[in-house]
């Protein structure tokens, strides 16, 4: 007897209708009639198969196991395959950090040109008070010997210009160091600031099973991804953008304690439900929505650091 014959049999024998299931695992009619007609195509995938089978199954007192040892031998095969062949997370890790320039240089160029910039602009400052200075100390001699020439007989005592002019130049020179100085400073602190992230929507999924695409931007060191439900369970799939579910696999219940990811060393990350109402999706505290009101829906989400 196949899976769908059996687990109708089992429900029958308790009396019970496909509403009846529905309204105690949550899975759609449509999917627990498929079921039960063996009908798989429907399913928005093995893991979901798996998973609504295994529920109907406990629904109406069948031993998981018994029903879906078939499917597991079917399937067993092919997801092993595309593991051994998916290059591990520390090797992406690895490539990426060899292929990213030091971060203390790049910031430490910048800032080394300010201050050259800045030490040039004094320097320019100095010469040209020294020849302001030179220049009155040698008219005001003139001036105090046409006096002393003019008027022999009085005692006269002259005071030079010469002491408060280089004082103002000094004081000239300090301002002028100061207004310089300080544009290039609030410049050098404006490029080491990190730019804000900025989240945006690339395309948004259409069809019978949508996938919608974000990017990322100036995502930072440390990406964090957060899976929650709300009023349902969540059935959930994460992947790297290559593999389906090697991340994460597994069912949040509604109202329970969200699930965070880290997703860091990822250049594209994607996430998979069979229940959109109720998924719940935020990057680096930032909402993911679902452009449409499928159930089964992809997020896709391309990370730029």
């Amino acid at each position: 007897m196949d899976i769908g014959a059996k687990l109708r049999e089992a429900r029958e024998s308790k009396g019970m209708t496909l509403e009846d299931v529905q309204q105690r695992t949550k899975i759609q009619k449509r999917y627990l009639k498929a079921i039960e007609e063996n009908n798989h195509s429907v399913m928005p995938g093995d893991f979901y198969t798996r998973a609504f089978i295994k529920e109907y199954a406990q629904t109406v007192g069948v031993n998981p196991d018994e029903v879906l040892e078939p499917k597991q031998q079917e399937t067993a095969a092919a997801p092993v395959q595309e593991e051994s062949e998916a290059p591990s997370r520390q090797e992406r890790s690895q490539a990426r950090e060899n292929d990213r320039p030091p971060r203390r240089e790049r910031k430490g160029i910048p800032y080394l040109s300010s201050i050259i910039i800045g030490l040039l602009v004094i320097a320019a400052i100095v010469v040209v008070v020294f020849i302001y200075a030179s220049g009155s100390n040698e008219t005001n001699d003139n001036n105090t010997a046409s006096e002393t020439q003019q008027q022999p007989n009085e005692d006269q005592v002259v005071q030079p210009n010469s002491e408060q002019s280089t004082e103002e130049g000094a004081a000239d020179e300090s301002a002028d160091t100061e207004e310089q100085t300080e544009p290039a400073e609030e410049e050098a602190q404006k490029e080491e600031e990190p730019a804000e992230p900025k989240l945006s929507v690339d395309e948004e999924g259409t069809a019978s099973n949508p996938v919608t695409t974000y990017t990322l931007e100036n995502a930072g060191e440390d990406v964090t991804l957060t899976l929650a439900a709300e009023g349902g369970d969540a059935w959930l799939q994460v992947g790297d953008g290559n593999n389906a579910g090697n991340v994460y696999t597994g069912t949040i219940s509604a109202g329970s304690e969200p699930v965070e990811q880290d997703v860091s060393d990822l250049e594209t990350v994607s996430i998979r439900t069979g229940f959109s109402k109720a998924t719940k999706l935020q990057i680096n505290g930032q909402e993911l929505n679902f452009p449409i009101d499928n159930d089964v829906q992809t997020i896709v989400v391309n990370i730029q650091k």
